[in-house]
């Protein structure tokens, strides 16, 4: 029993799934091309269409419920904004019609859906990173190709920070309700049981980043030896270094396309 709990970490960590056992830099150097291909075709077409590509990449990932649940919010927030300023105010010939001064033209409608068109891709891009890459995973990933621990572990615990933020504010909130205090409602009534709210979350997050600091320090973090590592990540196949050399060469090759389009 104590071999196979301790070869369980001896082995590099595999989920199964095909997306999720992409190597954490793999995916990284796959997010950056996808996300910022549309910024080059400049086609809104194309942006929606990498938007359900990234929704059909977060199923068979299996976080469909958790990517969707962040990227309708950022569609909402963003995407419906940013539509509705360019499309109003973006100048434009054919006039579609006018209401209050504002003119809508077919012009700026189009900037408006290519504009949403590349905040959703970006934006879903990284989301899709985020839900199927443990940060622990793309932080060693990080060591492993020379990033100082110091970085990594910055980078981990603004990772953490924000999920622990959530959490608490979620205890909090549940702690209010049990006293008596409305927190549901309309906008305003939700804003003012949120607003009593932020003093304890500033305050437990001081006090959490000063314990890290002291357990961190206890365990000699800052030592300037070689770090062991509890886990291991599987090694870079053959085939995904070629799947991703391909999408880099195309991604190269669709920016030099568009820099000779620009210069002719």
């Amino acid at each position: 029993m104590d071999y196979d709990f301790a070869k369980q970490y001896m082995n590099p960590k595999r989920t199964g799934n095909i997306i999720k056992d992409l190597n954490p830099m793999s995916k990284v150097n796959l997010m950056l091309v996808l996300g910022l291909t549309p910024f080059f075709v400049q086609n809104y077409f194309f942006g929606f269409g990498m938007v359900l590509f990234f929704i059909l990449c977060s199923a068979v990932a299996g976080c469909f419920r958790s990517f969707f649940s962040l990227y309708w919010k950022v569609l909402l927030l963003f995407g419906v904004f940013l539509f509705i300023v360019k499309a109003a105010f973006a100048p434009g010939e054919h006039v579609l019609f006018k209401l209050w001064g504002i003119c809508v033209t077919t012009e700026s409608i189009q900037s408006g859906l290519n504009i949403v068109s590349l905040v959703l891709a970006f934006s879903g891009a990284f989301i899709l990173f985020v839900k199927t890459t443990p940060m622990d995973e793309f932080t060693y990933a990080l060591e492993k190709k020379g990033v100082s621990h110091m970085v990594s572990f910055v980078i981990l615990s603004s990772f953490q920070t924000i999920t622990d933020l959530k959490q608490s504010a979620q205890v909090i909130m549940e702690s209010q309700k049990a006293r008596g205090i409305e927190t549901e409602g309309n906008l305003l009534q939700r804003a003012k049981a949120y607003i009593p709210v932020m003093g304890p979350l500033v305050l437990n997050a001081i006090s959490s980043t000063e314990e890290k600091s002291i357990a961190m320090d206890a365990r000699a973090f800052s030592a300037p030896v070689a770090h062991t590592f509890l886990s291991e990540l599987p090694e870079v196949s053959r085939q995904e270094k070629v799947f991703v050399i391909l999408f880099d060469i195309a991604f190269v090759g669709l920016i030099i396309g568009r820099i000779v389009l620009w210069l002719i």
